[in-house]
């Protein structure tokens, strides 16, 4: 079952609006490949998709996926499917483009996000008592890391602002570390 948020239409119609059209369909065709190769990686390692939810903060992908390790796979199939789209770059660069910045992007280690659902089922798997407090760890230092480098990057003030401001409320609104029903975004 596939469902939308109202506000992803009127997000979607700004952005017809302040983008170009080939970079929308670029992105929006990066974006259905990354969760195409999550829906066929869980099809291919026995789970079954439950539900895809499309959001204002992306796509999410709630699915039964049998054991820990298939779960990894599951979450890392997205972004190396981001990255597949590098190939193509000749063909169709700005694809390519949003492809990297998506793979990029999601293998961030912050749940919801690929990268935290990863780290969640390695420190599950390493360290199953210490696992809420190592992901929580590499969380704050991720953050802590991506916070000084975009205060150290040449851009305008205002674009800092933004860049801290939308990092801080990912991990303020982020769910904590721990094992739920299956999903990968």
């Amino acid at each position: 079952m596939v469902r939308a948020d109202p506000w992803l239409i009127f997000l979607g119609a700004f952005f017809l609006l302040v983008l170009p059209l080939k970079w929308l369909l670029a992105a929006v065709t990066a974006a259905a490949f990354h969760e195409f190769c999550h829906w066929a990686a869980i099809r291919l390692l026995g789970g079954q998709v439950l539900r895809l939810h499309l959001g204002v903060g992306g796509a999410v992908m709630e699915a039964n996926i049998p054991g820990n390790g298939r779960e990894f796979f599951c979450a890392l199939a997205g972004p190396l499917g981001s990255f597949l789209l590098l190939f193509l770059f000749r063909i169709f660069p700005r694809l390519a483009i949003c492809g990297l910045i998506q793979g990029c992007f999601n293998l961030l280690p912050f749940f919801p996000l690929d990268g935290g659902r990863m780290l969640q089922c390695l420190t599950v798997r390493l360290s199953p008592v210490r696992s809420r407090q190592v992901c929580g760890s590499v969380e704050a230092a991720a953050a802590l890391g991506l916070i000084f480098l975009v205060t150290i990057l040449p851009l305008d003030a205002l674009w800092k602002l933004f860049a801290v401001l939308l990092l801080s409320w990912r991990i303020l609104g982020k769910k904590p570390c721990k094992r739920r029903r299956i999903g990968v975004q």
